[in-house]
């Protein structure tokens, strides 16, 4: 399959429960995109496409009408599993990975999930529902409440999916990651990153892209391009983003942004909005 060169329709707008994106792939021949990673939960409903996830040697298949999760920080792509007869489209929400996690805690359930899809059409229906009613402008105490809903059934429910693995080098890359995600904007050193994790800089840039399918340097570029759709989101000019993510200049930020996420910087500002 040949990366999607033609990128989909897009709608973003931020309402009280998150960051929600709308996207519609046009029909044509299967396509995947590039690894990336998300500094939120995100949750997406594939309303009338399948789709499959990819996170290094982990394959996911999403049916039609089901609902995904995919963790904060776990490099993932996406790629269509036959070629698109009609225009498929998703709804996602983006979830701070602190709000899902007290909500996890609250549950008393294991906020860490990896990749797992919901198959029920009741979470489908919740999970379109709270996307259709932020889009209309529900007020926030609407929004929150259906929120808080769709949480419960989330977290409660076992989802079908990859099992986080539990050996003792998952737990080290885990450290490292997150030492990594915090100081993404500055920028860490292959021999830092190694030193958390314990490992000598050969097997822990072996092991990471091993366990996450990017390279280590890789990985810190799509950290800091979540960064920037977050502030390309609320109306940031792309030439301050570039600077804010600790990226070169404007052409590096759209060099970087078009490869990656199939539209300029300049077009994802573009396609945000309020709701109505």
């Amino acid at each position: 399959m040949d990366d999607l060169l033609i990128a989909p329709k897009v709608s973003a707008w931020q309402a009280t429960p998150g960051l929600f994106e709308r996207y519609t792939y046009f029909p044509g021949p299967a396509g995947r995109d590039r690894p990336h990673v998300h500094a939120d939960v995100q949750v997406c409903l594939s309303e009338n496409f399948p789709g499959r996830y990819r996170s290094g040697h982990y394959t996911v298949d999403v049916p039609a009408g089901a609902v995904s999760i995919v963790d904060a920080w776990e490099p993932h792509a996406a790629e269509d599993p036959v070629d698109r007869g009609c225009a498929a489209c998703y709804r996602v929400l983006y979830i701070s990975r602190q709000r899902w996690d007290q909500a996890a805690a609250d549950l008393g359930q294991e906020p860490r999930v990896g990749i797992a899809v919901h198959r029920r059409a009741g979470i489908a229906n919740a999970v379109a529902m709270l996307h259709a009613r932020a889009e209309r402008g529900a007020s926030a105490l609407e929004q929150d409440e259906r929120f808080s809903a769709m949480l419960a059934m989330l977290l409660q429910r076992r989802p079908r999916g990859r099992r986080r693995e539990s050996l003792p080098r998952q737990a080290d890359l885990d450290r490292a990651r997150e030492f990594m995600r915090v100081h993404a904007l500055r920028g860490v050193t292959l021999a830092e990153a190694a030193r958390e994790a314990g490992m000598s800089p050969q097997h822990f840039a072996t092991s990471f892209r091993a366990r996450y399918g990017v390279p280590v340097h890789r990985f810190q570029i799509l950290m800091r391009l979540e960064h920037a759709k977050r502030l390309l989101a609320i109306g940031e000019a792309p030439i301050d983003v570039a600077t804010a993510c600790g990226l070169s200049d404007q052409s590096h930020l759209t060099r970087h942004f078009t490869r990656h996420l199939g539209l300029t910087p300049g077009r994802y500002r573009a396609s945000r909005r309020q709701p109505r």
